[in-house]
């Protein structure tokens, strides 16, 4: 313990005696470190928001979707043109599912709706009252569609912020009429706005009518694409969703050896599948930005070198009154371990600064990690002491003789 406190306080007198060298062989580890913790934070902030707009599509929700849906591109795509889902189903889930607090159809497409003598192209949906529920939409002004609508195919419709944008501009659209294929709907109600969802698709740029509208008037068919679901709990939504399976099979006749002729999201799922990508991408931006801490190592390395051929004849002295080649180790791996750990709480202080920093007066998400924190502490002393080992043990090979004569 004597000994590592006396090569302590050798490595501070030598550092402090060369404080610009010390301050360039640790700049490498500083920014290093302050981009890792930086970086940290941009992924972390960026799956809380995800999360958080997960959450807000619809609490403890299934979706059950016709066809296949494939990842592509991190996105989840249908595949196919499959007519099986239709309304019956909607109601056998709420009847034969237990753990279903609600069930709504949902159709959507792109179509051209007239205002006046405008055209504006919106996603117009068919769906029931209870929509809002299933997938957390609120009503700003106005109201809902009835029950009494849906049944007897209403010409009403709900319009998102984003559609009353693009056909309304400032004027209030409630009582106007619009028209979807030459068929008119009046506006009853306005949705809060929604912002976007986990894929980027603008959820405020909708307009809803019926769902018995939107098939028998609007698009003309039978089918539909999407049955939302909302389970009674959140420990239940697994389950859940594997009786929706079995029920769906059983309704649509396919034998064991069939495929499924839908798709089962749920809202877990949705979580891992956008956690899984954002992981991923936080550790491909960490990678790189842990290339600068190599980098800072490298300088470290180099640094120490020349110190060792610089001090040589200090060296020969320390071996001379007695030092053993341990001591001389010893010390110049403390010096380079105190490098790395000076570079490490610049930057984590800078990288914390500038987190903080942004997430406060900045527009970004940032979310402080602490075990990024950590984690590049000991980081610090890794490097310090794998590229500080070369320097000290040639320092400890140097014969004392030759060093002392060395001017």
């Amino acid at each position: 313990m004597k000994k590592t406190l006396q090569s302590l306080n050798i490595a501070l007198t030598a550092l402090k005696s060369q404080k610009s060298r010390t301050f360039l062989a640790s700049l490498g580890i500083v920014i290093g470190i302050a981009a890792v913790i930086i970086m940290v934070a941009i992924g972390q902030g960026s799956q809380q928001q995800v999360m958080s707009v997960i959450a807000k599509m619809g609490e403890n929700l299934v979706t059950i979707n016709a066809g296949e849906m494939k990842r592509r591109g991190g996105h989840l795509r249908l595949t196919g043109n499959v007519t099986t889902l239709n309304l019956r189903d909607v109601d056998h889930l709420m009847q034969d599912v237990r753990g279903v607090a609600l069930a709504a159809p949902f159709e959507i497409k792109q179509l051209k709706v007239k205002y006046r003598q405008s055209f504006i192209e919106t996603n117009v949906a068919g769906s029931t009252p209870d929509f809002l529920a299933v997938r957390n939409y609120d009503i700003a002004v106005g109201e809902m569609f009835s029950e009494r609508d849906l049944k007897f195919g209403g010409r009403v419709a709900v319009i998102g912020q984003t559609a009353i944008k693009n056909m309304f501009g400032e004027d209030d659209p409630l009582g106007r009429i619009v028209r979807v294929k030459g068929i008119p709907f009046r506006i009853v109600g306005v949705f809060k706005s929604k912002g976007l969802d986990s894929d980027g698709v603008d959820q405020d740029d909708i307009l809803l009518i019926p769902i018995n509208s939107m098939l028998r008037r609007v698009l003309n068919q039978t089918h539909i694409s999407t049955i939302y679901c909302k389970a009674d709990s959140r420990r239940n939504i697994d389950r859940v969703a594997e009786q929706i399976k079995l029920v769906l099979r059983d309704r649509h006749k396919l034998s064991d050896e069939a495929e499924d002729d839908f798709t089962i999201i749920s809202q877990v799922d949705l979580e891992d599948l956008k956690k899984e990508t954002s992981e991923l991408f936080t550790r491909l931006i960490v990678g790189v930005a842990a290339i600068s801490l190599v980098v800072g190592g490298i300088g470290i390395l180099a640094v120490m070198l020349i110190s060792v051929k610089e001090r040589t004849r200090e060296i020969g002295v320390r071996r001379a009154v007695g030092a053993t080649k341990s001591d001389i180790v010893r010390q110049f791996l403390i010096e380079s371990i105190l490098i790395g750990l000076f570079g490490g709480g610049a930057g984590i202080a800078l990288g914390v600064g500038i987190t903080l920093g942004a997430a406060v007066w900045g527009s970004w998400d940032l979310l402080l990690d602490f075990k990024s924190v950590y984690v590049s502490t000991g980081v610090c002393v890794v490097i310090g002491m794998i590229f500080g080992l070369l320097p000290a043990f040639k320092a400890s090979r140097l014969d004392p003789m030759t060093a002392l004569t060395v001017e």
